[in-house]
């Protein structure tokens, strides 16, 4: 199952942390036409933007209105995976406050969604920090700055964050981002717990969208197949996939799912459901991937080509399930190249997902003693993730094939090779 395995830890865990916002309906606008009930979802959103980019032009100084419009900003890209949006969410959120700091936490916590979906970490710290300056000992202020300090690799401060919390069942948004520490920090059955309660609570609700309903049962999802629960995860995703038919992200979790059943046409199809909608890297990469097995060079290629020029657009240093995959099926120079970007990211981020990717760079650049050193700080969270484990097996196998070389090519033992004495 190799060939699916790239993407595991990088596309998924990506595509899982960009800041989960609970964004509510807009409260009801008087003059509203009555066939807004029989409208779908989308086009109510898009009424409602319309509707608050018309209220933000007409009054300058209204924070409340850019809130509003900053996340459903934040709600279509999403749905849509538009950076575009995203761009739009932070430009409003920051016009908001700009105006009004005071009783404005949603809005520090949109901007923050808003930086974390563009890789500015740090920005998004910054801003969940200054929420959390604004009112003290908020239970969302608190695990949204813990998320991002996940990301950030700065685990010590993240667990401080998240073992000070107090937070009842109803705060699913919290036990989603606790939930990622517990699974980045080797207790994936406590993380699926939490999860599993999360979604008790929003499946409940009718005031939700849509995506961010579905979005429960992808990170369950991503989380069972990333620990090989293949039926439970299907299952979940299938759940999600009813809840909102045309969500990317569930789409590409199905395709992933395939490959790992070796269903390669089964994988294709979702694939290019899902890059329909939105050209994912991670999920172009399992389409490539899936053709290859198939035997078709051209499709893979095609594919291929179409991963790379995705992946060089999305915001951030490297898109890591590209980098994987480059490394996998790309050339000396290609991880050369890999290498070099993932260098740049490490000097503000060093999360353990990061540091596999280097140790993986390395490792191809055939560095063998330098990858065991960054292998050993991707595995020290002891993150349950069947990709790291197979990193680190490959680099200590090249290490002991490297030094049983060197012990031939000297005429002596193991023991004189490292000047040890034998008993």
């Amino acid at each position: 199952m190799r060939r699916a395995s790239w993407w595991i830890a990088s596309g998924a865990a990506a595509a899982i942390m960009v800041g989960l916002i609970v964004v509510h309906a807009p409260p009801h606008r008087s003059g509203a036409p009555a066939s807004a009930t029989l409208m779908t979802e989308g086009e109510i959103r898009e009424r409602d933007i319309a509707f608050y980019e018309r209220r933000a032009t007409e009054d300058t100084a209204s924070a409340s209105d850019r809130s509003q419009l900053a996340g459903l900003y934040l709600q279509r890209a999403r749905t849509s995976g538009s950076f575009a949006d995203y761009e739009r969410a932070e430009k409003v959120a920051r016009r908001s406050l700009a105006l009004r700091t005071a009783h404005n936490g949603q809005t520090f916590a949109l901007l923050a969604s808003a930086l974390l979906a563009r890789h500015d970490f740090v920005g998004a710290l910054h801003v969940a920090e200054r929420a959390d300056s604004l009112e003290p000992d908020n239970t969302n202020h608190i695990a949204l700055i813990g998320e991002i300090q996940l990301e950030l690799g700065d685990y010590e401060a993240a667990a401080r964050r998240f073992a000070s919390l107090h937070f009842d069942s109803d705060q699913f948004t919290v036990a989603a981002r606790v939930a990622r520490w517990r699974e980045l920090t080797g207790h994936s059955d406590a993380a699926r717990r939490l999860l599993r309660t999360a979604i008790g609570r929003v499946d409940g609700r009718d005031d939700l969208p849509k995506e961010q309903v579905a979005w429960f049962h992808y990170r369950l999802g991503e989380l069972e197949l990333r620990t090989g629960s293949i039926d439970s995860a299907e299952a979940a995703f299938r759940r999600g996939l009813d809840i909102f038919p045309d969500d990317y992200r569930i789409l590409g979790g199905l395709a992933r799912l395939e490959s790992v059943r070796q269903h390669w046409a089964r994988a294709i199809d979702y694939g290019n459901q899902a890059v329909a909608i939105q050209l994912d890297p991670a999920t172009l990469g399992t389409i490539s991937d899936a053709y290859r097995a198939l035997g078709d060079t051209a499709g893979a290629a095609q594919y291929a080509r179409a991963m790379t020029a995705s992946a060089l657009e999305q915001p951030g240093p490297i898109h890591r399930a590209w980098g994987l995959f480059i490394l996998d099926h790309g050339t000396a120079r290609d991880a050369e190249r890999v290498l070099g970007k993932t260098r740049e990211e490490l000097r503000s981020r060093h999360d353990v997902y990061g540091y596999d990717l280097l140790a993986w760079a390395l490792h191809r650049e055939g560095r063998d003693t330098e990858a065991r050193v960054a292998m050993a700080k991707a595995l020290a969270q002891h993150t349950e993730d069947p990709q790291l484990v197979r990193h680190a097996k490959a680099i200590e196998a090249a290490l002991a094939v490297s030094s049983s070389r060197s012990v031939a090519a000297t005429g002596g033992s193991p023991c004189q090779s490292s000047r040890r004495t034998c008993n």
